[in-house]
């Protein structure tokens, strides 16, 4: 990910704006607007390195937008769209507790009234890798609070909104792994080894499943999402998966390396060079050369793996 702060989506968000479909719920235009901001942003992963991010504000009196968000302009801006194009919806920003969170800030989503009664839960950050994978979304009205205050919108309704709403005509990518999924279980690989098999299955999967995102934290979860449905147990328990990050003062760069190390096979993601097979020594040399990482045992693992 090359993170240029300065990217402006407020075309893209006028576009939305404008183009609402008619003959539609309330539910349908907070669908609508859903999916197309989630085609926009990316997760500022510069919050890693700095907190003071969220603390920056999203001035519309400048009519300039980046594309790199964390979930509280994110959610901000969902709000505001819903509020100021559906008068009959309320939209709020609430705190929710994600497990595994280590900011010292709570992560924030959006909840939304319906005129009706309904009050649903809408967190678009954790969904933007979804909705850029084409995958079924699973922050939009899936989840409730531990008093069940919110509904629950099915995917079922997902999909028929989506069809309606012209983001699917038939299949979301998850129908499409299942079908893959379905063909490598047929396939006789007793011919090859496992690092073969394992080969075969990356490479086919990056060749029918690559997709366009527009940072790289959206697509290194959705490359997990693939890995975890497509290896199998066996093989997604041999994954060890790293990322790196390199920065200076104008741009922000992010790296995952996934690494098998019981079968010798490594691989890279980023979005200027997309998905690509790699050696351990690459990865050596990226963390000598101003690549960084979190993690404090990655340097002796690849080195390692060189020396033998």
């Amino acid at each position: 990910m090359n993170l240029k702060i300065g990217q402006n989506i407020i075309p893209s968000i006028n576009f939305i704006m404008s183009s609402i479909p008619e003959n539609t719920t309330d539910l349908e235009k907070v669908r609508y607007i859903y999916i197309n901001l989630g085609k926009l942003f990316s997760y500022d992963y510069r919050i890693v390195a700095d907190e003071s991010v969220i603390e920056e504000k999203v001035d519309y009196s400048k009519n300039d937008i980046g594309r790199y968000k964390t979930c509280y302009q994110v959610s901000e801006i969902l709000m505001v769209l819903i509020n100021g194009l559906i008068p009959t919806c309320e939209a709020k920003i609430f705190e929710r507790k994600i497990p595994g969170r280590s900011f010292s800030k709570e992560h924030v989503a959006t909840t939304v009234t319906f005129k009706d009664g309904l009050k649903i839960i809408l967190d678009l950050t954790l969904d933007l890798a979804n909705i850029q994978g084409g995958l079924k979304t699973k922050e939009f009205g899936f989840t409730t609070n531990e008093t069940g205050e919110y509904d629950i919108i099915s995917l079922s309704e997902c999909a028929t909104m989506d069809k309606k709403l012209g983001f699917i005509t038939d299949k979301y990518t998850d129908d499409y792994i299942e079908e893959f999924v379905d063909t490598l279980n047929k396939m006789d690989f007793s011919s090859k080894t496992p690092s073969e098999i394992l080969d075969y299955k990356i490479t086919k999967t990056k060749e029918l499943f690559a997709k366009d995102f527009k940072g790289a934290h959206e697509a290194i979860r959705y490359i997990y999402t693939l890995f975890s449905k497509i290896l199998s147990p066996n093989e997604f328990g041999k994954l060890k998966q790293f990322n790196l990050s390199y920065s200076n003062s104008d741009d922000f760069n992010l790296m995952a390396i996934y690494y098998f190390a019981d079968l010798g096979l490594c691989y890279s993601y980023s979005n200027e060079l997309g998905f690509n097979k790699i050696t351990p020594q690459v990865v050596s040399d990226l963390l000598k050369s101003g690549w960084k990482t979190n993690s404090h045992s990655i340097q002796d693992i690849f080195d390692e793996s060189i020396s033998r």
